[in-house]
């Protein structure tokens, strides 16, 4: 396992990782546990040596918009969203997870080609803002500063997701990127251009949230350009206000707030 982690590539940490979150979720031994935690410290830290290079190209600011995206479009389409998140530096999220409530999904991150369909279909440039509601370590806000130069704000409920994403911010040298503790239900979208959300919650929860933007929607109808909403499929007969934006690409549907 050792030599796998130090000397493999992105797709042998990956499987390392798989076995080591297999391995953790059989016991409960705290000894076994803690060879674990090592061996999930491990990976997390070949990775960065792996891609030490590219990571302060970017934190200095060298690295952004079209070059990067097409360094991550390059490549292999099975391969691109672990290398992606092995960039950013949140491909290993934590071995422990919390317990969840009605409603409210495990952590899963959103892949690459719907996130940047969603900033090509809204048009997501500078002086536009981002909201991200489920917003895990990030992927969807680091993203939208370092390819679109928005603003972007994201809001995650899991306070180990939270602290993991935004040391991994730093460590990139990220302005203008904000990971917020909070409840999707409570955040305020009226200053969003776009909201994004990879529906981390279902029933209840999701009508909540969808009503509170749909009211933030009406409270800033005035401003100035376009708003819209990036998510999952959703029923047009409930949702009225929520007018289809284009075609969707795999899951992700982009709606426009109609006026």
């Amino acid at each position: 396992m050792r030599e796998l982690i130090e000397h493999g590539e992105g797709c042998d940490r990956g499987f390392a990782d798989a076995l080591v979150r297999m391995a953790w979720l059989r016991t409960s031994d705290c000894a076994q546990r803690a060879e674990l935690g090592t061996l999930h410290e491990a990976v997390r830290a070949a990775a960065s040596r792996r891609h030490r290079p590219l990571r302060a190209r970017i934190a200095q600011g060298e690295l952004r918009g079209r070059e990067l995206r097409g360094l991550f479009e390059a490549a292999p389409p099975l391969e691109r969203d672990h290398f992606v998140e092995e960039v950013l530096g949140i491909a290993y999220p934590p071995l422990d997870e919390p317990a969840l409530g009605t409603g409210e999904m495990t952590y899963a991150p959103s892949g690459f080609d719907e996130i940047v369909h969603a900033f090509d279909a809204t048009g997501l440039g500078p002086g536009h803002r981002l909201l991200d509601l489920g917003a895990g370590l990030g992927k969807v806000v680091m993203l939208a500063a370092l390819l679109t130069g928005a603003e972007s704000v994201g809001v995650e409920r899991d306070g180990a997701l939270c602290e993991l994403g935004e040391a991994a911010r730093r460590e990139l040298g990220l302005g203008g990127v904000q990971l917020r503790r909070g409840d999707a239900r409570d955040a305020d979208s009226a200053r969003a251009d776009v909201v994004f959300m990879y529906l981390p919650f279902t029933g209840e929860v999701l009508a909540t949230v969808l009503t509170r933007l749909l009211a933030d929607a009406h409270r800033s109808a005035g401003r100035a350009g376009r708003r819209f909403l990036c998510a999952g499929a959703l029923d047009p007969r409930l949702y009225p206000q929520l007018v289809a934006a284009g075609p969707p690409r795999s899951w992700l549907n982009v709606y426009r707030f109609a006026d």
